[in-house]
């Protein structure tokens, strides 16, 4: 009901002071409009509602204060026009803008006309409280400035006015505009912080009076005032932005009402409205304080107390419409917090909103109109001086009804109305609501099950086809989850629903989840489902209807008579399911490809079809696969059965892939109205098969075919004739870098006639999709084409004529040049029986390196050397290790020099044939001298090339492989001092040997040194002077020799020689010079002695 719903518009406004002002010309005055524009612009804080009023306008009167409330009975709680009066109505200040400056020549008669002004709007008033604040448009050159000695005259005539028009003197102010504002924005900030303080000092009066009458009321009679008085409190506190105290005073207010206030039937919805008003009051004021766990609490709090507050039987209805409006104003002010969470947000109370609605029409329905002329509705429902109270019985606080028969008319009155109201519209707006809030916060579950209800509500309303888009999202959503519990209850009324909306393709879809196997519904049910959907599309009788819904055969009839309905089998899971499967993989062209299809029927009765077709993506063959035979298409009850079919490729489809797109099953003459039952998603799984033949595979013991076990493939390869021949090759892995790997390639004919005209074709391929750079190989028949530096990924040659069971053999050469893996395909192909066939092998090519180097300078006395000394001998050590497990033979080496590098002897190699196994080393030695040098220090010398001739050994026939090395990266130092040593291999024993020692000069100073062979044992006796000083001019040399006696046989010690420098003496010998003498000799007995 109207009333019982009512939510005045007032209750939704957030309260703001009201300002009245009064003399602002907007339309004619540009200054007048600018000041009105700032102080009405909107303001996310703003405190003040302006309204712009004439100075002789009409204010609401105000009431005789009552002295005492001992005898005064209340009416009622709260007048339906008190929030409108103080928020649109009754000002709390009134400003009045009038022209006039100090020194105006007028100032007096200005002064009285504005007095004049005063008065007439403290007549309007009528005694209420509202402050008058007058403002004073002046030129902004006679306003005073900080310097100005007529400043204190001024303040002098401002209160004079003050005085003169009876008002305070903060009401008094300036506003120096005229004649064009400057910086007008601040100066009615200014204004508007004066504005807000005498405001909020008027509602605070106000407060202030209603609490006055507390102390006067009684429990017993005055309890309604209780409530109406704290209700003011909060609202002038709303008023005065002081949300605290108004939360307080509401919440005193809800807790006399619901816990110390009598509440009967007469008074039933005045309490229900009022407790929801301070409800909203109390939970908006909540959400906006970021408190959404009070405002849920509360809200709760108040629907647990008066959900049972029923009220007369006879107006249940009015209560479910109160309850109603309770949950959906809760959940309009939750909307408005952005703090909702899935468990809790504002759907459940639009939900329940929902649902109270629901209860409401239910009850509604047994309400009847009046028909009677003698009796007036509309006189009982009129307007009422306080909310929630009765037209017929206004202001009866008693709990005896004084006239029975005019309640009673009036009740009937109520009903009437009730009966008239369109419950649909209202619960669908609420279901959609609620839908929304779920669907943002992924709650799907309820989100259906509103939409269910949602969809019996538009059946309710006759918008079927609105509800049929509702019944369609609904059916398929639980079909996909396999809700068949659910599917039950919904599926027969959206049958209904299609049938009432006249819709052919829903109607069929809906019977066809009815009869799906997994409904368990009455068998009684599904059988006459069946026969009305047979009898429907067979013998075109219209499907029968219950009593309850009207018919709509004639809409039935109107529809065409041929059309073709296509359905989406897939999603029938259980009822009708086809499984398409190639026996085989691929197929060869001259071969037949063995179809098979798979149907499984899971109607109720025996069914009959009217063809089946198959689509290819190659539509040649969509006319191979047509079934028409009624036998072949007749099931009964869980029958399953098996289709072959045996057909030929086409000979231009070689290499190309047959797929099967859809599957069609046709139920009805093609002729008149019938369904297209077509497979599409459910073809696309492809499980692996072996290749054998996978019917034995799904036979049981008893020969049952096993639906599950049925395999399922739609995708077969049409591959050219297979070659007979037998294609074998011989290698021996791995295959050595830049060597020509032999690969020996057998053909043998096993065709009954020769073949000719073939074509052997090898390419190359690098296995490594990774691989940064391109394949450098190349793939010969002729060990000779394998030496050029060109490269080939691909080689082919001629085969004119192989005889019947001849075999032939050729040979195939791979030079790979980097160690990436390779994958060599040998295809041989020829026509046969204007067929091309083809065999094909691939071999993977695993490439390593057949062996490493590693070279080492040595000095003469065979010790390592960080760098060489340049001008001075060394030997460069080189060793070579096998690295592949195929044996190789190293056939011989050669070794180069650079310019930087000589020999003082011819270079020659050290090795001749010899064969290497895996971690084999070869070694050999070459001794060499480097040039003088520039610079101090030389880096990154290149001493030369080495060259390594090897093959390998498993293939001696093959030419030998040139491998060469840079050898490069040495570092030479140009050494000042160098020592020479002359001595013999070995000496006799007691028989004088003599050892020189060349001492170089290779700097471009004369060098003075000392040489001193110091005896270490007695072994070896020196003959002579040991120490010797010695002058060697620039770029020269000078000997010095030393006789000696050995005494002892053996590997014995010589005396050490030291060399140390006199002039010059900033330089010093280096100290590596006495690692490169000789430090023992070999003594060998004496000839005269044997």
């Amino acid at each position: 009901m109207a009333w019982a719903c009512a939510m005045p518009e007032e209750l939704s406004i957030v309260p703001k002071g009201l300002v009245c002002l009064a003399n602002l010309d907007t339309r004619h005055q540009p200054v007048h409009r600018s000041i009105w524009e700032l102080l009405d612009k909107e303001k996310p804080s703003a405190q003040l509602r302006y309204r712009l009023v004439d100075i002789d306008e009409q204010y609401p009167h105000s009431k005789a204060k009552r002295a005492t409330y001992e005898w005064y009975v209340p009416k009622g709680i709260l007048k339906t026009n008190w929030m409108h009066k103080h928020l649109h109505l009754v000002p709390s200040l009134i400003v009045i803008f009038f022209e006039l400056d100090w020194n105006d020549p007028l100032f007096k008669d200005k002064q009285n006309e504005l007095r004049s002004q005063i008065e007439m709007v403290r007549t309007s008033l009528d005694g209420r409280a509202a402050v008058i604040s007058i403002v004073l448009l002046q030129n902004k050159n006679s306003f005073p400035t900080v310097d100005d000695v007529y400043s204190s005259e001024r303040d002098q005539m401002a209160n004079t006015l003050c005085n003169y028009f009876d008002i305070q003197k903060r009401s008094l102010c300036v506003l120096p505009v005229l004649p064009q504002p400057d910086n007008l924005s601040a100066w009615i900030d200014r204004l508007e912080q004066t504005f807000i303080e005498s405001s909020q000092n008027y509602y605070t009066n106000e407060i202030r009076l209603v609490k006055k009458h507390k102390e006067t009321l009684n429990n017993i009679t005055h309890q309604l005032l209780h409530i109406r008085h704290q209700f003011k409190v909060g609202f002038f506190s709303e008023l005065r932005q002081d949300i605290p105290s108004a939360v307080k005073s509401y919440r005193n207010a809800y807790s006399y009402l619901t816990e110390s206030a009598r509440i009967h039937d007469t008074n039933i919805l005045e309490m229900k409205m009022v407790a929801g008003f301070l409800t909203y009051k109390i939970c908006r004021i909540s959400f906006e304080l970021s408190q959404p766990v009070e405002a849920i609490n509360h809200f709760r709090r108040h629907a647990d107390i008066f959900k049972s507050k029923i009220g007369p039987t006879d107006l249940v209805f009015e209560h479910k419409a109160w309850l109603s409006k309770q949950f959906q104003t809760f959940a309009d002010l939750f909307t408005l917090c952005p703090l909702a969470i899935q468990t809790q947000h504002p759907g459940f109370y639009y939900q329940e909103a929902a649902y109270q609605s629901m209860a409401r029409k239910q009850i509604s329905q047994a309400c009847n109109r009046i028909e009677q002329a003698d009796v007036d509705p509309s006189e009982f429902l009129k307007g009422t001086e306080f909310f929630g109270q009765r037209p017929w019985r206004q202001h009866h606080q008693s709990m005896e009804i004084t006239d029975a028969q005019k309640e009673r008319e009036a009740i009937a009155a109520l009903r009437d109305a009730e009966s008239r109201i369109n419950h649909s519209e209202l619960i669908i707006s609420l279901l959609v609501q609620a839908i929304t809030h779920f669907k943002k916060h992924s709650s799907n579950r309820m989100k259906l099950y509103l939409m269910y209800n949602l969809a019996e509500e538009y059946v309710s309303s006759k918008n079927y086809d609105i509800a049929l888009n509702h019944y369609n999202h609904i059916v398929q959503a639980y079909r996909s989850e396999n809700w068949w519990l659910i599917l039950e209850a919904v599926l027969p009324a959206a049958l209904k629903c299609a049938y009432l909306s006249v819709d052919l393709p829903d109607w069929i879809r809906f019977t066809l989840e009815i009869l799906n196997p997994n409904i368990n519904l009455s068998s009684q049910l599904k059988n006459q489902t069946q026969i009305n959907f047979e009898n429907f599309l067979l013998k075109h009788i219209l499907p029968p209807v219950e009593s309850t819904i009207s018919s709509k055969d004639e809409q039935w009839k109107a529809l065409p008579e041929k059309q073709a309905i296509p359905i989406d089998a897939d999603t029938l899971k259980g009822l009708l399911e086809c499984k398409v499967y190639f026996t085989h993989e691929a197929v060869s062209v001259d071969s037949e490809i063995i179809l098979q299809v798979a149907l499984k029927n899971g109607f109720p009765l025996p069914i009959e079809f009217s063809q089946l077709l198959l689509n290819f993506n190659l539509k040649e063959y969509n006319t191979l696969v047509h079934v028409t035979d009624i036998a072949k298409l007749k099931f009964l009850p869980g029958e399953q059965r098996i289709l072959s079919f045996n057909f030929a490729p086409k000979s231009d489809h070689v290499q190309r892939l047959l797929e099967i797109t859809s599957v069609s099953l046709i139920y009805g003459s093609v002729d008149r109205t019938h369904i297209d039952f077509q497979w599409r998603t459910s073809l696309q799984t492809t499980p692996s098969f072996q290749q054998t033949f996978l019917t034995p595979k799904w036979r049981t013991k008893a020969g049952h075919v096993l639906w599950e076990n049925l395999p399922m493939r739609r995708k077969i390869n049409i591959i050219m004739r297979a070659a007979e021949v037998q294609l074998t090759v011989e290698h021996q892995l791995p295959a050595l870098l830049y060597e020509s790997y032999p690969i020996k390639i057998k053909i043998t004919n096993c065709e009954n006639v020769d073949i000719h005209s073939a074509t052997l074709t090898c390419t190359c391929s690098s296995s490594d999709d990774t691989a940064p750079t391109a394949d450098d190989s190349l793939l010969s028949y002729s060990i000779a084409d394998t030496n050029t530096e060109t490269t080939a990924h691909a080689c082919s040659r001629k085969l004119y004529t192989i005889t019947k069971a001849a075999e032939i053999d050729q040979d195939l050469y791979v030079r790979c040049n980097n160690n990436r893996p390779r994958e060599i395909t040998i295809r041989f192909s020829y026509e046969r029986l204007n067929l091309h066939c083809m065999k094909e092998i691939v071999i993977q090519l695993s490439v390593v390196n057949p062996f490493s180097i590693q070279f080492q300078t040595m000095g003469m006395m065979m010790e390592p050397l960080a760098s060489l000394r340049a001008q001075e001998p060394f030997i460069l050590m080189i060793d070579t290790r096998c690295t592949s497990i195929i044996p190789i033979t190293i056939v011989n080496s050669s070794f180069k020099p650079s310019q930087f590098v000589i020999s003082d002897c011819a270079i020659e190699s050290q090795i001749d044939n010899i064969q290497l196994k895996l971690d084999e080393v070869v070694a050999e030695g070459f001794c060499l001298r480097t040039q003088p040098i520039a610079a101090s220090i030389v880096q990154n010398l290149l001493v030369g090339e080495y060259s390594l001739y090897w093959k390998r050994s498993s293939h001696p026939n093959i030419p030998e492989l040139c491998t060469t090395f840079s050898l490069s990266d040495f570092n030479v130092e140009q050494q000042q001092v160098y020592v020479e040593v002359n001595i013999p291999n070995n000496v006799p024993l007691q028989e004088p040997f003599q050892i020189n020692y060349r001492i170089h000069n290779r700097s471009n100073i004369v060098h003075e040194y000392k040489v001193n062979l110091e005896q270490i044992n007695v072994v070896v006796a020196v003959s002579g002077s040991t120490v010797t000083s010695l002058l060697v001019p620039p770029h020269s040399s000078s000997d010095v020799t030393y006789t000696l006696v050995a005494t002892l046989c053996g590997f014995v010690q010589l005396p050490k020689f030291k060399l140390s420098m006199i002039r010059p003496q900033s330089q010093d010998v280096d100290e590596s010079i006495e690692k490169t003498m000789p430090t023992h000799i070999f003594v060998v007995p004496s000839s005269q002695n044997e």
